[in-house]
């Protein structure tokens, strides 16, 4: 009598001490555990692939969905309360390098997580608008109420032509929070360099 399981074969001969024909409990309950281990790693191979077969098939659908992205250069701000109601917008100087942040558009980030609104005003910089269906370019003043973000795309035209026109190629541009700020040195800057 044979009894064949799936990683491994048991084979009950004539010669078994209980003698033919006969199996013995411990022995069936090994064939069946060496069975029941075989089913459920057939079980696990099953559901595994299973799964990894779902999450490819959701990844590829999520990939097809989504749009395509688009790439930019992303510059966080955030507003900060100081003593005698004053505010800063952190961090205080950026250097931006034309030739490899302006390959892609300019974004400013503006976060205002305190209890007061801030305004970032930026002399010089302009931010592009779309007003009636036509892009358009804008001051950079943007009021941020409390615990609000902002976001705005810079005008890397102007910014690259007034630098080109620049003495050195650098130009500096002077950004601050105008209702709280005591003199006009507190704030922050950004220079454009080649």
């Amino acid at each position: 009598m044979v009894l064949a399981g799936d990683s491994s074969t048991v084979a009950l001969s004539q010669d078994h001490p209980r003698g033919s024909g006969t199996v013995d409990s411990e022995l069936m309950m090994r064939v069946a555990a060496s069975e029941n281990k075989g089913h459920m790693k057939r079980f696990g191979t099953v559901t595994a692939l299973a799964v990894g077969i779902g999450l490819g098939c959701v990844t590829a659908g999520a990939i097809c969905v989504m749009p395509s992205p688009v790439w930019a250069k992303e510059i966080v701000f955030v507003a900060r309360d100081l003593e005698d109601q004053q505010a800063v917008w952190l961090p205080r100087d950026i250097i931006i390098r034309r030739s490899t942040d302006f390959t892609d558009p300019l974004i400013f980030r503006l976060d205002n997580p305190t209890a007061r609104t801030h305004v970032f005003e930026a002399p010089g910089l302009y931010e592009l608008i779309e007003e009636s269906g036509a892009q358009i370019a804008r001051p950079v003043r943007i009021t941020i109420a409390p615990e609000e973000s902002e976001q705005i795309v810079v005008d890397r035209n102007r910014v690259t032509h007034e630098a080109l026109a620049g003495s050195n190629g650098t130009i500096t541009y002077r950004f601050y929070c105008p209702l709280h700020r005591a003199d006009p040195d507190s704030g922050g800057s950004i220079a454009v360099e080649q």
